[in-house]
């Protein structure tokens, strides 16, 4: 399997960095930037998560996950995955370089019909002002080649060069060392100055940021800020209407990271649980309450039609503001000086 973890065969090690939510060290005290810097750093920051209380509701379950899972686990499905694996060791992040990325917004701007047909119309009338002032003849010499060139772009970047990338996935996928590491407690993210940071999870804070999108919807993602340096690093993005689905995504990463915890019980994950000390315990103590094939033998049909809806009905009717933050302990003003 591509970008698996070279040691997926033996148990997992704990070091003493690892992140333990029953005994959260206490850290210096955070900054107070005041208001005027909160307001233009952390504009689009609406709330901030808490932290070591956990509801125990996963959301990488869907049916398409299970799916895979499934055909994976029964070798009914042999093609390599583009990037590492999500394992018991880490879970990868920024698999594409910043340079890349703005390559694929590009390319996803010059593939979307409206956005292509904006500019066109935006071409024409151009062209039509031309003919108008300066004959028809200058405009068909010099007014059609914006056209010409955005037609030729649009279908470059929406068939051949998503036929190129859907078959050859790694050549811009590719394992940056980048991710949340259950082990150690270490989280490690690209910079948009193409640097890596590298910081323990507990000096992160989570936070709950809104962005408009070119088209108009509100999209809310799931952002940690390392609160001493400002870098932060998006875990999770949903439309407006799933905001609640971002509690879930936070509850489940967090359980993750602590090893006082046993590993999330999501179809990624199971094919690990043996190897990592914590949950190869609660499992054989009876405590996970499913046979150890359960995401792999699981009754599809029934998990998309019951089983996920009554998940996602689960999450979104829990409490949320009801887990108290064990964070505010540890960090003494945390309240006081978050950005939001």
């Amino acid at each position: 399997m591509s970008g698996s973890d070279n040691k997926s065969d033996s148990m997992s090690e704990y070091c003493e960095t690892a992140f333990r939510s029953d005994s959260i060290p206490k850290q210096k005290s955070l900054e107070n930037p005041g208001g005027f810097a909160k307001a233009l750093e952390g504009g689009d920051l609406i709330e901030r998560l808490g932290w070591a209380n956990y509801a125990d509701l996963d959301i990488h379950v869907s049916p398409n996950s299970s799916e895979t899972y499934q055909k994976r686990a029964s070798g009914r499905d042999k093609r390599d995955l583009a990037g590492p694996t999500w394992t018991y060791r880490k879970k990868p992040t920024d698999f594409i370089k910043t340079r890349w990325q703005l390559l694929l917004m590009f390319a996803g701007a010059m593939a979307d019909y409206q956005i292509v047909g904006f500019f066109m119309a935006c071409s024409f009338a151009a062209f039509i002002f031309g003919a108008v002032q300066e004959g028809l003849l200058l405009a068909v010499q010099h007014g059609t080649w914006p056209m010409i060139g955005l037609a030729t772009m649009h279908l470059f970047f929406r068939y051949p060069f998503t036929w190129i990338l859907e078959r050859n996935p790694d050549f811009i996928v590719k394992d940056l060392g980048c991710g949340f590491f259950r082990p150690t407690g270490m989280v490690k993210f690209r910079t948009w100055r193409e640097e890596t940071f590298e910081a323990p999870f507990i000096e992160f804070d989570p936070y709950i940021s809104y962005h408009v999108q070119p088209k108009g919807p509100v999209s809310y993602k799931l952002q940690l800020r390392h609160r001493y340096s400002g870098w932060q690093t998006a875990v999770a993005e949903v439309h407006s209407t799933q905001k609640v689905e971002l509690y879930a995504h936070w509850d489940e990463l967090q359980r993750y990271m602590d090893v006082s915890q046993p590993l999330p019980d999501i179809p990624a994950l199971e094919p690990y649980r043996h190897l990592d000390p914590t949950t190869a315990e609660y499992d054989a103590s009876g405590k996970r309450e499913r046979p150890a094939d359960y995401w792999a033998a699981l009754d599809l049909e029934w998990w998309e039609k019951e089983g996920y809806p009554a998940q996602m009905e689960k999450i979104r009717n829990f409490p949320w503001d009801s887990l108290e933050d064990q964070m505010q302990y540890s960090v003494p003003n945390l309240n006081e000086a978050a950005m939001a």
